[in-house]
């Protein structure tokens, strides 16, 4: 690639960092919203790029209420010796644009009519031409989808590209945890600032990768005219079922050997008939992998065991043919609620979940669907999932808190009259655990009105994390009347706890 083209790639790729890096949210309609800033840096990075190349485009639209903008008419053409690369796109569309981190996120790009000049990839372009067959790379549409999860650090990813007369190509992956990673970062860093015995300075780039779990991924290419004029080209020989039988490398009997085979058989076919080759990872369990051990693409075949065909990609989850015919509510209910296998259905999912609401899991599922409509009724839920323990249930339980008024918050929570689980008051050390138990909600049901009659009782005694606990629901509900009366009912309920079960005696003497 020629330097103009490297240096438009690389502000692009600044432009898009800089978008990636947000979050799926609603954000406030203001000049500091998430949409303005990702206009102001498009804007800045446009004219940052005038230096090199004459750029103009016909309208920036910002959608600031629903974090998105769309760039149109763009078209760039270089100067002087690099007047012959061009580059035009009709739209970029980016959406879900935000800067308050949230769980869950999603960021869209969308660009469609886009067109790069073969000439923009100097020596290359007579070779790209043939490809193409004409003077430019046509990409009618091009989309990225990007989930991420910002606590687990999982990703899923989808890739469409499609360039009518050549091909469209299409990919996923679904990563349980990825993340970049250097396994001699700190060490190379280090190196480098410091001299050897001649002084020198020696530099070395530290080694860069990407490491995680790979729960499913898939690859599709399907020929749309690129074969027919790259077939010509080809000697022979190239099609031959020895060329093909070369490709087999590998030991017989290995994982690799099979890939090797699955390959060999579906370009056997896509020569017989052009149409598409698919490539496919679907793990029975997630497959935990680190590149910067790889020598090569090999080692990545051996590793996922990728699967070959010339169909469509089979979905990565097990489909429910009907509904009504499903025996197990519960996998239904919750296969409902997610769109996982069936069409989401938030109503019926409701129902068939509401009778089993002590389930951990379904709790969960029942606070999610709720939580935008009943946030009252998604709270309770939240409170079972997260005393159960529930991956996500603690981070539920206090968005919905987030959003709650007091009385509604108090409502839902357990009463102070609530008796405290057994083995409570045996010690101060078990009553400040007790208290912060109820006040997170680990083990047992949140309940600020329960956590300060049993840190009241604790405090007595001069502990101090049990004085932290109650200075931070006063710091937090102030003189709210409504939590006024649910903490002076507490208060009454410990002191009538410590006469009636002598509890200045028992902490005294450290008995239970």
């Amino acid at each position: 690639m020629r330097p103009l083209a490297r240096r438009l790639a690389a502000g692009a790729a600044l432009s898009l960092a800089l978008a990636g890096t947000a979050h799926a949210e609603p954000a406030p309609t203001s000049v500091f919203s998430p949409a303005n800033i990702a206009a102001g840096l498009v804007r800045g990075a446009i004219s940052y790029a005038r230096m090199v190349a004459d750029i103009r485009y016909d309208g920036l639209e910002i959608d600031a209420q629903r974090g998105g903008l769309v760039l149109r008419d763009l078209h760039v053409a270089g100067l002087g010796r690099h007047k012959n690369c061009r580059v035009t796109l009709g739209r970029l569309q980016v959406s879900g644009l935000s800067l308050w981190n949230q769980a869950e996120s999603r960021l869209r790009l969308d660009a469609a009519d886009l067109s790069i000049a073969n000439n923009c990839f100097g020596a290359n372009a007579a070779m790209i031409g043939v490809v193409t067959g004409g003077a430019s790379i046509p990409l009618a549409a091009l989309s990225v989808d990007l989930r991420q999860a910002s606590g687990s650090g999982a990703l899923s990813a989808d890739i469409q590209a499609i360039s009518p007369g050549i091909a469209r190509i299409e990919a996923s992956a679904d990563f349980d945890y990825v993340s970049l990673f250097s396994p001699d970062f700190f060490e190379k860093i280090t190196a480098a600032s410091q001299p050897d015995e001649t002084g020198a300075v020696t530099e070395e780039t530290p080694q860069i990768g990407l490491r995680g779990t790979l729960r499913a991924a898939h690859l599709s290419a399907e020929n749309l005219g690129v074969w027919e004029r790259l077939k010509p080209l080809l000697p022979p020989e190239a099609s031959s079922p020895e060329a093909l039988q070369a490709l087999l490398t590998a030991e017989p009997g290995s994982a690799l050997h099979q890939s090797q085979q699955g390959l060999v058989r579906a370009l056997r076919a896509f020569m017989a008939e052009p149409g598409l080759v698919t490539a496919e990872v679907r793990p029975a369990e997630p497959v935990a992998f680190d590149t910067t051990l790889w020598a090569g693409p090999e080692d990545a075949a051996a590793l996922f065991r990728p699967q070959f065909s010339n169909g469509l990609p089979t979905p990565p989850v097990a489909l429910i043919a009907d509904p009504a015919t499903h025996q197990d509510n519960r996998a239904l209910g919750l296969a409902l609620a997610e769109g996982r296998g069936v069409p989401q259905n938030s109503r019926r999912a409701v129902e068939l979940l509401t009778p089993m609401r002590e389930d951990a899991e379904v709790a969960l599922a029942l606070a999610r669907l709720t939580a935008g409509t009943d946030p009252a009724l998604a709270y309770g839920h939240a409170l079972r999932a997260a005393a159960q323990g529930v991956t996500g249930g603690a981070a539920m339980l206090e968005r919905i808190e987030a959003g709650l008024a007091t009385a509604d918050l108090l409502a839902a929570q357990e009463a102070a009259e609530t008796a405290p689980p057994e083995g409570s008051f045996a010690s101060t050390l078990a009553l400040r655990d007790a208290a912060l138990a109820h006040e997170r909600g680990e083990g047992v049901m949140r309940s600020y009105a329960l956590a300060w009659r049993l840190a009241a009782l604790a405090a007595a005694a001069g502990d101090g994390p049990a004085q932290a606990l109650m200075a931070r629901l006063e710091a937090r509900f102030g003189a709210d009347p409504i939590w006024l009366r649910a903490r002076d009912r507490a208060e009454e309920l410990a002191l009538e706890d410590w006469t009636r079960r002598k509890l200045a005696q028992r902490l005294a003497e450290g008995r239970p």
